[in-house]
């Protein structure tokens, strides 16, 4: 009786023993936070910008100079694309009435991108810029600033296009497939 009494007192202890231990389990699930997306606004957000060597990925820099260059190009090459979707959109539109795609909505705005840059050097040694715009992210640490983005796919949320800076000017502005 004594043996039994025992048993009995282990089992109960075992129970209360895995409940306390699935409390724990199910308080570490609560501990998850929710990362929220982050869109960029070159207004509200001074830091919209990452320079990289391009041959290495590390951090890097560009005078002041450099940098006018670069967004001076990079504003040309977002208008030639708006002025040449602008148009698509209006021929599509003409041909097709019942067709939803506004330009407004769809245009290239520079204020809703993030950028990488990535410097190097070309066979002719001329030095350009490789950029790689982005409009939002999901990242606690901020770590698009410190290492180059990986996407694939992801429609107008991403384009990229190349800066010469030696010759001052830029190649055509690609957007990513649609999503």
């Amino acid at each position: 009786m004594k043996n039994q009494f025992t048993f009995i007192t282990l089992g109960i202890i075992l129970i209360f023993n895995s409940c306390s231990k699935n409390k724990e389990k199910s308080s570490e699930v609560a501990t998850f936070q929710y990362i929220q997306e982050k869109k960029a606004d070159t207004l509200k957000e001074k830091n919209y910008i990452a320079i990289f060597d391009g041959t290495t990925n590390k951090i890097s820099t560009l005078s002041q100079q450099e940098l006018k260059i670069v967004n001076k190009n990079l504003i040309k090459a977002v208008d030639e694309y708006n002025a040449l979707l602008k148009a698509k959109l209006e021929k599509s539109n003409k041909k097709d009435p019942s067709s939803t795609l506004n330009y407004e909505e769809e245009k290239l705005n520079l204020r809703n991108y993030y950028r990488q840059y990535f410097v190097s050097t070309d066979k002719s040694g001329d030095k350009t810029v490789f950029i790689f715009c982005f409009c939002s992210y999901m990242d606690i640490d901020d770590s698009w600033r410190k290492e180059k983005m990986q996407v694939f796919d992801g429609g107008s949320c991403y384009f990229n296009l190349e800066i010469n800076i030696t010759k001052n000017s830029y190649s055509k502005l690609q957007t990513h497939g649609l999503a």
